[in-house]
This record gives structure tokens, C-alpha cells and sequence, in this order.
């Protein structure tokens, strides 16, 4: 097809339009984006549905939006307001455990002085690199009640957001809702629109969507559902240790994240503390719950979501959802990722589309 003055007009108003159709949504973009991505994600889900009502697509899509509303959003929202409630008054504890002075307690308990003695001996390299920090100029209590007072106020900040804006978050949770109605139930009929405007011969059309799946269930099911499984069992382990299991299960999905640490971030210190404060035995049962179950999490359900991941690793991932917060806030934990895969899918269009070039190229000398 030869291209004349009439066609790259065409493409100049089609961009044009485009363009202030994306300004008159930009304050819904959110609401959209987030209706598309649980549209894709709730598909299966939603067929079962329209099976079960006899084809009915209209009752099948009403269905499933309250599906979406009793089994994702409403937990997500209690556990949020929980979450936030616990995370203020273990960070209140902590506050007050400081100022009685337990942080010293800690310090100068014969086991933790015995572990500082053998930190000492087996890491003396790191001994020598800080012989100019002065331990007892470190003023520890003053940074632990700094800490925990910002996060306090932090969680303070975050609740009363919450609260504050519930008239705004119902309003974009509905706005959200009625687009994930029409999403959801003419899903099939605007991939189809799509695919036939994007000027590619079936055959790779398929290899692009089949790309865009497995992307999509590495960076959101293999990483937040991993996340989910642990922090709860991570999360498990602390309330049976009378500690705050809500909060600090939640901390452990989100460290869990982390290459190489992961969750061991939070349930060895956590550990230690039971081992010094005398209770031995939840201790213990920290240490194996979390080595056995927790890591067993990680080793099964991670591999099993991420297979044909297309190329995204945990690294890749990790840095794709904190530059994502960084940039878009919390609703970054979907859009980074899904940006990240969205590059490597374009990079594996490229590979397909100049197969035959770059394998050449690679043979010349």
C-alpha cells in the first residue's frame, strides 16, 4: 500500500483526536486502567459465570462485578482499615517500649552481647570500616523513637485520607465498577476491534497477545499472589507469637519483594526478640515456620505463576514496582510492572519482526 498526502493526514487527525479523547479521561484514567486490568485478570472467572446463567453476558457481567465487590474489593478495603488501625498501635507500642527503656534491655542481654561478640569474630572487616563510629554516640533511642513516631504519623495520615475521602473513593470505586460492567462483558468483541487495527498478520497478533498474558501473570500473579501467600503465613506465625500478625504479615508480603533477603528481613529479627525476651519456643517455632513454609511458598508458587515469563525476573520486577510507587504511588504497584512488560513484549515484536536481520548480523565477524 503506498501512503500519499490524504493518508499521513489522516494519521496526523487520528493522533490529534486521540490525544484530547486522553485529556477529556485523564481524571478517570485510574478508574479505567484499574477496570481493564480486573477484566483481564477476572475473565476466567466471568465465563464460568456466563456458563452458569446460560449465556446470559448482561446478568453474567452483573454477577461478576459483585463478585468483584464481595470478594476482592470490600476484604481489601476492611483489611486495609484493620491494617492501618494495627500498624498505629504497634508503632504506639514500640513508642512505649523505648521510653521505658527496653531497647537497653535488649542490648545488654547476655545473648545479645554474646551475639555482638560473635558478629565481632566472624566480621572483623566490617569492625575496621567503622572503628570511627562511636556505638555509644549513636543516641539508638532517639532514632527508634524518631522512627516510630514518623510511621505513626505516617498510618495517622493514611487512615484519616481514608476516612476523610470515602465520598471520593466510593464515587471512583463505582466509576471503577461501571467500567469494569462493560469491560468485563464486551472483552472479546474490543480485542477483536483492536487486533484489527493494529496492522499485523494474525499469526503474530497471537504471538503478541499470548506474549502480553505471560507477562502479565509473571508481574502480577507470580509476585503479588507469592506475596499474599507468605505474608499471610508469615503473618500466621506472628499472631500464634502473640505479636501484631496483621501488620506485621502485611510488612512481610511487601519484603518478601526484596531479592535475596525477602521475608527473612523481618521474621529474624522478629526471632531474635522472642529468643532474648526468654520465649524460646515460639522462637523456635518462628525460625522452622518460616524456613519450611514460608520459603516453601516462595520455591513453589513463584516458579509455578512464572513460567513462561517472558523474561521477567525478580529483579526486573522488584525495580519495576518501586520506581512505579515512586512515580504513580501506591496504584505503581500495577502500573510498573505492567510498563515493564509491556517494553519486553514491544522488544520481543522487535526480535520477531528483524529475526532475520539481527541473526545475520550476528554471524558477521
Amino acid at each position: 500500500m503506498k501512503l500519499n498526502f490524504s493518508h499521513y493526514f489522516l494519521f496526523f487527525l487520528i493522533i490529534l483526536i486521540l490525544f484530547a479523547c486522553y485529556k477529556i479521561i485523564q481524571p478517570y484514567q485510574h478508574a479505567i486502567i484499574l477496570a481493564i486490568i480486573l477484566a483481564a485478570i477476572l475473565n476466567p472467572v466471568h465465563r464460568r459465570i456466563v456458563r452458569w446463567v446460560r449465556g446470559r453476558e448482561n446478568l453474567g457481567a452483573f454477577l461478576s462485578c459483585v463478585f468483584l465487590t464481595l470478594v476482592v474489593v470490600l476484604p481489601l478495603l476492611l483489611i486495609s482499615f484493620a491494617l492501618i488501625r494495627q500498624g498505629i498501635e504497634t508503632m504506639n507500642a514500640m513508642h512505649d517500649w523505648v521510653v521505658q527503656g527496653g531497647h537497653t534491655k535488649l542490648l545488654t542481654h547476655p545473648v545479645s552481647v554474646k551475639l555482638l561478640a560473635w558478629g565481632h569474630k566472624i566480621l572483623p572487616d566490617v569492625q575496621k570500616i567503622f572503628s570511627d563510629v562511636d556505638p555509644g554516640k549513636l543516641k539508638l533511642d532517639q532514632i527508634l523513637l524518631q522512627v516510630t513516631s514518623a510511621a505513626g504519623k505516617i498510618l495517622i495520615s493514611q487512615g484519616g485520607h481514608m476516612v476523610g475521602n470515602m465520598a471520593s473513593l466510593v464515587g471512583k470505586f463505582f466509576l471503577m465498577l461501571f467500567a469494569f460492567f462493560f469491560m468485563i462483558r464486551d472483552q472479546e468483541k474490543m480485542s477483536k476491534s483492536i487486533r484489527h487495527l493494529i496492522p499485523l498478520d494474525a499469526h503474530q497478533e497471537d504471538q503478541i497477545m499470548s506474549k502480553i498474558k505471560a507477562v502479565a501473570q509473571s508481574a502480577i500473579l507470580g509476585t503479588f499472589v507469592t506475596a499474599i501467600a507468605q505474608g499471610a503465613a508469615g503473618g500466621l506465625v506472628f499472631w500464634i507469637s502473640g505479636l501484631p500478625g496483621l501488620f506485621w504479615g502485611m510488612v512481610m508480603a511487601f519484603a518478601s519483594l526484596i531479592p535475596m533477603v525477602g521475608t527473612a528481613l523481618i521474621w529474624v529479627p522478629a526471632a531474635v526478640y522472642l529468643f532474648i525476651s526468654g520465649s524460646w519456643g515460639y522462637g523456635i517455632f518462628m525460625v522452622v515456620w518460616c524456613v519450611v513454609v514460608v520459603g516453601s511458598i516462595d520455591n513453589f508458587l513463584r516458579p509455578l505463576f512464572m513460567q513462561g515469563s517472558a523474561g521477567m525476573s525478580t529483579l526486573m520486577i522488584f525495580f519495576a514496582i518501586l520506581g512505579g510507587i515512586s512515580y504513580f504511588g501506591l496504584i505503581g504497584l500495577l502500573y510498573g510492572p505492567l510498563i515493564f512488560g509491556l517494553a519486553l513484549v514491544l522488544l520481543y515484536i522487535y526480535s520477531v519482526e528483524f529475526e532475520s536481520f539481527l541473526d545475520r548480523q550476528d554471524r558477521v565477524q
